[in-house]
């Protein structure tokens, strides 16, 4: 049994409905107008699917219709949802445009999704969508649904999400673009287009895979593994082993507990400090290499090499 509870608060459209797809699918959809707020309480609502679970669903909807003039954003609509999660389940994030912020909260047994959709053209808010579903390996999968001809001049529409999970739940993001803040994860795993990433405070091991944009990563508990094309990097107390591919920009490492390994450097400088394990740099194109206080062994090119 899976109880889903459903808010949204639509700024400019104030109709909205629900959808079912796979196992558990919802659709927020704003259409029309409206000036106070609308409290829809929809009887009890039980689905069979082809795996013969039963879905039980009781949403509460709730508009409120507001226009906002803002710069790029002539239109803009909150909405939010409420899911229940188990201790099993992993999320996974598919985000296209926007920001992202990922927070995991002590005592929380729902993951909750607050999005902002931002339009030029009031037509954009029927197709802005966020969509919920469980697949059946009990992984919950959000989703964001954008116009087909958003990409034309002058047209914009984009979603700035934020997601509260329960502390210490898996986390895999996929984003197009936008800036990703993530916090209070277990296991987690980015793959980026553009956009800077800001990571801390996570239990378990953290991946990111970014194309271009700063990354700055602190307190990880586990393993990291990091491919990027362009942007500099911040890299501060990761517990486990520190992996890196970077194209160019600026590295700076503090506090690894275990192995530094750059497998790959294009250029920008590298600065290392206090490694618990070994420190290697297998190939690097052009900048200054600097360690100091490493523990294992040192390896790196000989004629980039300045210890101190």
């Amino acid at each position: 049994m899976m109880k889903a509870v459903l808010r949204v608060a639509v700024l400019f459209a104030g109709y909205s409905t629900i959808g079912f797809g796979g196992d558990y699918a919802v659709g927020l959809l704003a259409q029309d107008y409206a000036d106070d707020v609308i409290e829809v309480h929809a009887p009890e609502v039980v689905v069979e699917v082809e795996r013969h679970v039963v879905v039980d669903v009781k949403p509460t909807i709730v508009s409120r219709v507001q226009v906002r003039h803002n710069g790029e954003c002539a239109f803009e609509v909150d909405r939010e949802l409420t899911i229940p999660v188990s201790a099993g389940n992993d999320l996974s994030i598919s985000a296209g445009s926007g920001s992202l912020h990922v927070e995991g909260q002590e005592g929380l047994e729902e993951v909750v999704v607050v999005g902002m959709v931002c339009a030029s053209h009031e037509e954009y808010l029927d197709e802005l969508l966020i969509s919920v579903q469980e697949a059946s390996n009990g992984e919950v999968q959000l989703r964001t649904h954008y116009p087909e001809n958003r990409s034309a001049r002058n047209n914009k529409a984009q979603i700035n999400l934020t997601v509260l999970v329960p502390f210490g739940m898996n986390v895999a993001i996929e984003d197009s673009s936008g800036e990703i803040d993530a916090s209070g994860t277990g296991d987690l795993s980015i793959d980026d287009s553009s956009g800077s990433i800001q990571v801390h405070g996570i239990v378990g091991s953290l991946h990111i895979d970014d194309s271009s944009g700063g990354i700055d990563v602190q307190d990880i508990s586990g393993d990291v593994s990091i491919e990027d094309g362009s942007g500099g990097l911040e890299i501060q107390g990761v517990q486990g082993s520190l992996t890196l591919r970077d194209g160019s920009g600026g590295i700076e490492i503090t506090d690894v507990g275990q192995d530094v390994t750059i497998e790959s450097d294009g250029s920008g400088g590298i600065e290392v400090r206090n490694v618990g394990g070994d420190f290697v740099v297998d190939r690097d194109g052009s900048g200054g290499i600097r360690h100091s206080g490493v523990e294992g062994r040192v390896e790196i090119p000989v004629r980039r090499r300045r210890g101190s």
